[in-house]
């Protein structure tokens, strides 16, 4: 039998009081109200779950859902993380000095968090979407016992900011996404013509080594959008080039709807690590595909096209979704529509090797609506439609090299597809497999998230109270040491 747990926020309004407001009024009401909402933390024994639908509880993975408010386009929000029982019941929380949205947290083994937020607005103010300043390592409790400014990083003498997603390592280092900001000369200088006078920013990834007794830090490994570019503009320009011919490159110019000034050239919002192939995916919000980098490689080598794991250094072995970024298709090629959280499937559980990608499949005019932050913004977005879907995928590799068919496009082997009528995530979101099978669905905006079975079928919906960028699930035995504080 559904099992359905109800609480309601606010209490019914007089119907009188409802007639007699005008337009306006109930506009600005919405967007106070989600100020509110996303701004509280919740207290340990509180249920802040609106609504638990159990469709079948014989199917259910057992677990406590991990749920970090987030939200990349209504900055202020909280930056705090809930541990959820089955009946919505917050049993553990992980307090905060931080704010900033578009990002997720992670549980490290300790029971503390690898988490980023703001504390300096004026240092990420004119930044691309969800640029925060600072990374931290929490105890359990949430009080961080490593933290680093951006701010403080030394790396090409350029401005750099971190962004969406991180990615803790085995060695207890850790992956951060990060803006780089690049005046016009150095993108000029690299065959990127993005204009005069103002900066752009190149996307990037950061491997950082955290001193936990000292307190400092070192950057062991970096990867950066601009080292890899190919241009078909200017013969007489660096990295010309027929872009159609070197699909391991980037076109800077693509889309050319996105030139050609303050560009955010590809926007990454995922960012995941395959510790056996020693490899990172990552997610191209603006390029609608996922990338498959090496790691193996060292730092010079992964600026350049020459050494590392299959002789490609910092070059891209994978990329799947819209071949037109490559030269090799058209709009109905495109598999992607401005995609998250790119994963691969974790090993022991079924489908492990696998990539999931989270497919928001939200298209350029319902970007363009919503704009680009603050509350107008971040209520605009609850009013698009559409419908989203997830992918799991197997990348054809011979070899240990990533092939492409006879168009010259990637190949992969598509395993698994789900969607619904009535999910649609026009912003961020994710995709988790759990050990069941089930997997996990995250929709930002609806502040919802969704356990499906193998065959697509639902078997729980959860209405959260707030939005989450990717939610988790952990087993009792992984939070035990969390569920008595």
């Amino acid at each position: 039998m559904n099992r359905k747990f109800h609480r309601h926020r606010f209490p019914p309004l007089n119907a009188l009081l409802l007639l007699a407001l005008a337009f306006s009024v109930l506009r600005l009401e919405a967007q106070t109200r989600q100020r509110e909402v996303i701004t509280k933390i919740p207290e340990l024994g509180e249920m802040v779950m609106e609504e638990i639908d159990v469709a079948k509880p014989e199917q259910l993975q057992d677990g406590y859902l991990f749920w970090h408010q987030a939200d990349e386009l209504a900055t202020d929000v909280q930056n705090v993380a809930l541990l959820i029982d089955a009946e919505g019941t917050v049993v553990h929380r992980w307090d905060t000095d931080l704010t900033g949205g578009g990002h997720t947290s992670y549980l490290l083994e300790s029971g503390g968090l690898l988490r980023t937020g703001i504390k300096d607005r004026s240092y990420v103010k004119g930044e691309p979407v969800a640029a925060t300043d600072i990374i931290q390592i929490t105890d359990e409790t949430g009080r961080a016992i490593w933290e680093l400014s951006a701010a403080d990083i030394a790396f090409k003498g350029n401005k750099i900011t971190f962004h969406h997603d991180m990615c803790p390592l085995p060695n207890g280092n850790f992956l951060v996404l990060t803006y780089e900001q690049i005046a016009p000369e150095e993108a000029m200088a690299a065959g990127w013509f993005v204009g005069e006078g103002k900066p752009v920013w190149s996307d990037g990834i950061l491997e950082i080594r955290p001193d936990l007794e000292n307190g400092g830090h070192e950057v062991v490994w970096a990867w950066r959008f601009i080292d890899h570019l190919i241009q078909d503009r200017d013969s007489d320009a660096p990295n010309f080039g027929a872009i159609a011919d070197h699909p391991e490159k980037i076109d800077g110019h693509f889309p050319k709807s996105y030139a050609p000034m303050k560009a955010v050239r590809q926007h990454l919002n995922a960012i995941d690590y395959n510790a056996e192939l020693d490899q990172i995916v990552i997610s191209s919000f603006i390029y609608n595909e996922i990338w498959v980098i090496d790691h193996s490689t060292t730092l010079s080598e992964a600026a350049g096209s020459s050494g590392g794991q299959h002789g490609k250094g910092g070059d891209l072995l994978f990329r799947y979704g819209n071949p037109a970024a490559y030269g090799k298709g058209t709009e109905a090629d495109q598999i992607f529509r401005n995609q998250h959280d790119a994963n691969w499937i974790d090993d022991g559980l079924p489908g492990a090797g696998n990539i999931l990608v989270f497919n928001n499949n939200t298209g350029t005019s319902s970007v363009a609506r919503v704009g680009t932050g603050g509350a107008a913004a971040a209520v605009a977005q609850e009013q698009l439609k559409g419908i989203s879907n997830v992918h799991e995928i197997s990348p054809t590799v011979e070899n240990g090299r990533y092939l492409k068919g006879k168009t010259g496009t990637f190949e992969a082997e598509q395993f698994w597809f789900w969607e619904h009528d009535d999910f649609f995530a026009p912003f961020q979101g994710g995709a988790r497999r759990q050990p069941n099978g089930n997997t996990l669905l995250t929709d930002t905006v609806g502040k919802r998230v969704w356990e499906v079975n193998p065959s697509g079928d639902i078997v729980i919906r959860y209405q959260g109270p707030t939005p989450s960028f990717k939610s988790f699930k952990f087993p009792a035995a992984q939070v035990s040491n969390l569920l008595d504080r």
